[in-house]
């Protein structure tokens, strides 16, 4: 990771953050103008961002705003695909998620805006930080009140190992491998674009994806839910007891109770 990403600070009052962050991943703290890695992990008084230097795009989360605001405000509800997969009528609210590879936290954060409890789980620790920032700016906001009340926890940890040893299994495990299948593919957005470069760079860190959905079988109590691009194979051998299909996506379901 330090011959990958380097950490920045807009302002001396951000080095309280920065700093400790790339201690504890060994990475490298400098100027902007100096950075010699692809990837520059930058905290700004706004937001934390992570540039790629190759493109000069630059992504963050935000919880309150954009995308995610707007979905929260005029998203499709229970009706939804992704709402459909988790079983949202078929099971009690609040249902206990666990989103095994979180990302950027877009489809938990779809979940928990539709009455879900969430464990997210980012095995990255610079995308990781990218969700935490989100979350730290989010955390008085009166919108985002319920949803911390039905909890939105963000853990930075291999999701193979926290599933061996966690003490009370949720529900549902999601799993959305995006890492490689989606990186040849002309229509992934700039956000994902990055991650994927980021994390294939990374080769110590790319998810083994039968070990996750094996080990995920045996833990959720009620279903796991594959998400896989259109057309995709399945992600393993095992098959799935039904598929939900939107219009780009495909929802694989293992149903175990």
């Amino acid at each position: 990771m330090k011959d990958l990403v380097t950490v920045c600070f807009e302002s001396e009052n951000l080095a309280a953050v920065a700093i400790p962050f790339a201690e504890k991943h060994t990475l490298e703290v400098c100027s902007v103008e100096t950075v010699s890695t692809p990837f520059i992990l930058y905290y700004k008084e706004a937001f934390v961002e992570l540039i790629d230097r190759q493109t000069n795009a630059a992504i963050h989360v935000d919880f309150l705003a954009g995308t995610l605001a707007h979905r929260r405000q005029y998203g499709g509800g229970k009706g939804q695909a992704i709402a459909k997969a988790i079983g949202l009528k078929q099971y009690k609210l609040p249902l206990k998620v666990l989103d095994a590879t979180a990302g950027l936290a877009k489809d938990a954060f779809v979940l928990a805006c539709l009455g879900c409890s969430l464990t997210l789980i980012e095995q990255n620790p610079v995308v990781a930080e990218l969700v935490k920032d989100a979350l730290s700016r989010a955390e008085n906001d009166e919108a985002f009140k319920t949803i911390k009340e039905l909890g939105f926890e963000l853990i930075n940890s291999d999701a193979v190992e926290f599933l061996k040893t966690i003490p009370n299994p949720p529900d549902v495990i999601y799993i959305d491998p995006m890492y490689p299948e989606r990186k040849k593919s002309a229509a992934v957005k700039k956000n994902m674009q990055i991650l994927q470069k980021l994390v294939s760079h990374d080769k110590n860190k790319i998810i083994n994806e039968t070990e996750l959905l094996n080990q995920a079988l045996i833990t959720a109590k009620k279903r796991v839910v594959v998400k896989r691009p259109k057309g995709a194979p399945c992600l393993t051998d095992t098959q799935p007891s039904m598929s939900i299909e939107s219009k780009t996506t495909r929802y694989d379901v293992y149903v175990l109770t």
